[in-house]
């Protein structure tokens, strides 16, 4: 996962997460969404990607105009990619908090890639109020999709709303791990919304981007804890019926490395 995977986030958001995601750059707020970047590849991981911070940062995807703050990429100087852990204790200094990747899961699942990326608050007039690091790591397994493990300080943020109702809620020795199952369905400009969409939308983890050549849908499932005053979100960006089990157990191996 890079920068510009990150960047391409905006164009495949509903416009409802659009306060609250990643950004190019501050000035380009004020241009229409599916303006900012184009597409070209890995729309689902970016979105994904978008999606996590929204988790971590507490951060709701509001149907709200005008909301005076929103958080995205921003541009600092210890941005950087990793093919190994060995360099974990430079990356904690780095982005000063600590920060548990395991190497392997018990599940099969193992390390790929960690990345760490400049991040920010930005206020009503773009301005940076708080700046900060968040580190994603990659994890993959021999026929199945990867999961990702993304990291940031957990931020007291004012003016935000707070962050969807998770799907389900487990406790994971001794911490609260909120399990969510998100619905997003990619629709062409001229799709109208189906009763179906609109009911399914105000029951919430389900959200409609227009833009797309046809419709694509899609299950992402989510898993969000904090530790050590750091927000931990798993993703499982092609969900099955498993994923809240194995995510959980991913969370509960994290959580036990973290305490050894």
């Amino acid at each position: 996962m890079n920068q510009e995977q990150a960047f391409e986030t905006l164009s495949g958001l509903d416009d409802r997460f659009i306060a609250e995601a990643i950004r190019y750059a501050p000035a380009d707020a004020v241009k229409p969404p599916e303006r900012i970047v184009q597409v070209k590849k890995r729309k689902i991981l970016a979105i994904a990607l978008a999606a996590a911070l929204i988790l971590a940062l507490g951060a709701a995807a509001s149907a709200l105009t005008g909301i005076p703050r929103s958080t995205g990429t921003h541009r600092m100087p210890k941005t950087a990619e990793y093919d190994t852990l060995k360099k974990l204790s430079k990356i904690e200094k780095d982005v000063g908090y600590p920060v548990t990747a395991p190497t392997q899961f018990s599940n099969g699942y193992v390390f790929s890639m960690l990345s760490v990326d400049g991040e920010a608050v930005y206020g009503d007039n773009n301005e940076v109020l708080k700046e900060y690091y968040g580190v994603h790591v990659t994890y993959t397994k021999a026929g199945k999709p990867d999961i990702i493990l993304n990291l940031s300080p957990v931020l007291e943020l004012e003016g935000g709303s707070e962050a969807p109702e998770p799907s389900e809620r487990r406790t994971v020795d001794g911490a609260t791990v909120n399990l969510s199952l998100d619905h997003y369905k990619f629709v062409p400009e001229n799709y109208d919304e189906t009763e179906d969409d609109l009911a399914r939308k105000v029951a919430g983890h389900y959200y409609i981007s227009w833009g797309s050549d046809e419709i694509t849908e899609y299950d992402m499932a989510f898993a969000d804890f904090e530790m050590d005053g750091v927000n931990y979100t798993l993703m499982d960006m092609y969900a099955s019926e498993n994923s809240f089990d194995t995510l959980t157990q991913m969370a509960k191996e994290i959580i036990d490395t973290a305490n050894n």
